[in-house]
């Protein structure tokens, strides 16, 4: 298996939300792609946005988030996929062009892939911090360092689980996104680990 990501944690793929023609597959918003609709959750669930996170096999992965108001009991630990959130692997596959109950809240757009780039960065106080931004691979950016989030953390790297993605906030270079975000201001991240049965899955979000 070939992953997307970078095998260097110390490394990323910057993510940029564009508008017009971005990664094959990759989109934010909008319609989800054809045939791909979440589980049988409870929750009333929307599509946020679909990223690669394999080229060989060939393997996307759909994000169906609940709103905001709903998300918050989730907030600050890690979390399983279904429920609140639900991850929906599949091939690459374009928009779904009719209208459905999980279209998302947000404008349509693409994502774009920028050159590998150091995960370290400094803020704007001189610091050195893991690159918050929209990401695919490097580490978990943590806008609050809770003891319980960052020994679970850990405990998920030593099982063998990396980023897959990480969303921020829209900004700086993204395109204008328009609509409600349902991670507010804070960070999404996705974590991830090969397994027999496919794919095991974990998140957080935190602000």
């Amino acid at each position: 298996m070939r992953l997307l990501r970078p095998d260097n944690p110390l490394t990323c793929v910057p993510l940029r939300i564009v508008d017009g023609e971005g990664v094959p597959g990759a989109w934010l918003g909008g319609r989800p792609p054809t045939g791909v609709t979440p589980g049988g959750s409870e929750a009333v669930l929307r599509y946020f946005a679909t990223v690669p996170v394999s080229l060989e096999p060939e393997l996307c992965v759909s994000i169906f988030s609940a709103e905001l108001d709903a998300l918050m009991e989730a907030r600050g630990r890690v979390n399983r996929a279904g429920g609140l959130l639900e991850l929906m692997p599949h091939s690459v596959a374009d928009r779904n062009p009719t209208a459905s109950q999980y279209d998302s809240a947000l404008s349509e757009h693409s994502l774009a892939f920028l050159q590998a780039t150091d995960d370290w960065i400094e803020d704007h106080e001189g610091r050195r911090i893991v690159r918050p931004e929209h990401k695919i691979g490097g580490r978990p950016h943590l806008v609050r360092d809770l003891p319980v989030l960052v020994d679970a953390l850990k405990n998920l790297e030593a099982e063998g689980y990396s980023l897959m993605a990480q969303f921020d906030f829209p900004c700086g270079e993204d395109a204008l996104v328009s609509g409600d975000w349902p991670f507010a201001d804070g960070i999404f991240a996705l974590l991830g680990r090969s397994v027999p049965s496919g794919w095991d899955w974990r998140w957080y979000w935190d602000y």
